[in-house]
This record gives structure tokens, sequence and C-alpha cells, in this order.
């Protein structure tokens, strides 16, 4: 496993002592990594040398399963006056990595109910721990990439990770023939995570909350086929940011489900990218859509649905059952195999 996300590594006991961190997010001394220490200065985990006091905090809170214990987790320094994040442990620092390994949105989602528990008297508090979160993310990302970067991988991941570049069902990362590699940038879509990580937080997880993210994504995106082909010449087969296509405004099916999935994701909701194909009345082509789950509740959310006003979100009680509801609104959906989907990881 590997471990380091601060502090300098002393002997071997259990705690990664450092100089401090104020709990206000104003620096109390110099943090170096033991990632460094012990794996030496690879670029692509350099970020993971300063950590700031809230995102100390919320790796704690996670790894011990305790939504309240942000409320606890600093004590007041007799000298300066400031509130002091608690030294951060191996063990706490073992689990953490370990759990984001494993499952990032379940991570993600302790961090969301531990934020919520702060009072809203305390909005500015609140609020950086919102944009820590987001930044941790990003930072865990990075660390937990595995395998020889731009490998070529078949199917969809669950998580998409900053870095995760969609290559459609073409695994070539040269011959293109009309389809651009989307790479998820989640740094410079930063804003409209910490956006939906404070919505969330906030109103909580709710059906209206998938609605609030159907309509951000169809605000910021519209649909425009021409415009994505243009791009795409444009670039030809390099790979295409995918805030490129939020800064111009436009996108096609693929463009917006991945919008949308990194919205639930900062949500800490379970859910999917699909890819398939759909057949509605007189069209039949390739598709991508959204499945969520919420409680015992799944969602079908195809937020490429032309009647921008009216989200189109099926509920049941299993992904069989809203293609079923879909299909009696002649809308077929069949998600396609894993070796038709093609992705990879970094450059």
């Amino acid at each position: 496993m590997r471990l380091g996300l601060r502090g300098l590594v002393r002997g071997q006991g259990g705690t990664i002592p450092s100089s401090r961190r104020a709990e206000d997010g104003t620096e109390a001394g110099t943090y170096r990594s033991p990632f460094l220490k012990l794996h030496g200065p690879r670029s692509p985990h350099r970020l993971l040398d300063r950590l700031t006091a809230q995102q100390i905090s919320l790796i704690q809170t996670v790894a011990l399963g305790d939504t309240d214990y942000l409320s606890r987790s600093f004590y007041q320094d007799p000298a300066s006056g400031k509130r002091i994040a608690r030294e951060l442990e191996r063990k706490e620092l073992a689990q953490f990595s370990s759990g984001w390994k494993a499952d990032p949105v379940h991570c993600i989602r302790a961090m969301n109910l531990a934020i919520a528990r702060i009072p809203e008297g305390e909005g500015a508090r609140r609020e950086r721990y919102v944009r820590a979160a987001v930044d941790l993310e990003v930072l865990m990302d990075r660390q937990s990439r595995s395998g020889p970067s731009g490998r070529v991988y078949k199917g969809i991941p669950g998580y998409l990770m900053n870095g995760y570049t969609d290559m459609g069902s073409l695994p070539s990362v040269t011959a293109r023939n009309g389809r651009e590699k989307i790479k998820v940038d989640k740094e410079r879509v930063r804003g409209r995570l910490v956006a939906c990580k404070r919505r969330v937080v906030s109103r909580g997880v709710t059906e209206e909350l998938l609605e609030h993210f159907y309509s951000a994504v169809r605000r910021d995106i519209k649909f425009n086929e021409v415009g994505v082909d243009k791009l795409f010449r444009e670039y030809g087969d390099r790979s295409i940011a995918l805030s490129r296509y939020l800064d111009l405004g436009l996108g096609v099916c693929r463009h917006l489900s991945i919008f949308l999935q990194l919205y639930l994701q900062e949500a800490g909701i379970d859910s999917r990218l699909i890819k398939g194909n759909l057949k509605f009345f007189v069209f039949s082509g390739r598709h991508a859509w959204n499945l969520a789950r919420l409680g015992k509740r799944v969602a079908l959310i195809d937020v490429t649905h032309p009647d921008v006003n009216q989200p189109f979100i099926l509920w049941g009680d299993s992904p069989e059952e809203v293609y079923q509801r879909a299909a009696s609104v002649s809308r077929s959906y069949v998600a396609t195999r894993n070796d038709q989907n093609h992705y990879k990881i970094g450059v």
C-alpha cells in the first residue's frame, strides 16, 4: 500500500508528526510528505506534499467512521489562540488510503456527511471543508492511479477519476476515425464540483438533487453535434479536456453524461455511466446515459432528453424495472459489452 500525505515520518511509531497547521486554513508550519521520503519526488504525487488542516481532519473522520469528528478534530493553541488540527496517525492514513482504493464514492459520502454536521452558523468553516474535500479527492485520484500511464482498458469504470480518458469504442490512441478522446480534468471544473458538494451538504441527497444536477448540466452544455465535430477536427488525435466543452458550452450525450456522473460522484451517490444503443421512434444509434441508486431505488437518467424543461428520470426498484419503464414510453436502452468501450488513465 502506498502511504503518505503529509508530515515527516519519524521512526516506526504510529504518528506522522509534522509542523502544525491552523484549522482556520492559515499556515502554522511546513509539511514534507512521507510519500516523497518513501517513494521519491515522482511528479504525479508532488501535490500530496501539502495538505490543509481540513483535509487532515477529513481523512481522520473517514478513517474513524465518525461523522461528528470535525467538531473535535482540533485543539486550541495557547500561544496563538488558533485551532490546530490534531496529528494524523499512520493507521488512520492507511485506513483512508485503503478505503479510497476500494470505494472512493463511499469515502466521498462519508466526508459529505461529516461536513453537513458543521452548524449552518459556521458558514465560512463549512465552505473551507467543502473546498478542501474536493481538492483532497483530486489528490487521492492522483495517488491511486495504478498500471502504466496511458494503458488502454476495456469497459467503463464505476468511478471516474481525475485523468480518466474516454476513448469510446476505439482502443487506438491515434486512429480516432471521427471520435475524440475526452479527458476528465477535475481541476478545471473544480467550481462545478464545489457547487455540487455545497448543495448536497446543505440540503442532503434527495430525488430533487438529481433534478438539480440534471438542470445544471443542461444549463451549461447545449447539445451541438456540429460544434463537437468541429472541435474534434481541431484536436485530431489529441485528448480534449472535458473543461473545454464546458468553456464552449457544447457537447453531445457522452459529454453530458460524463458531467452528470462527476456531479453524482461528488454527492456520494452510487452511480454508473452507461453506454449503449437507444431506439426512440425513428432514432436509433449510439447513446450514453446514467444509472443512480438512492437507498433502495434506482434511477435511469437521460440528460440528453430533447425536452430541456422536463428532466427524463425514471425510478424503479432495479435497473431491469427502469429499463422496462423506459420501453413503455418507446425508449429502448441496451448497454454495450465491456469490449466495446475503452478508456485510459493519465496522459
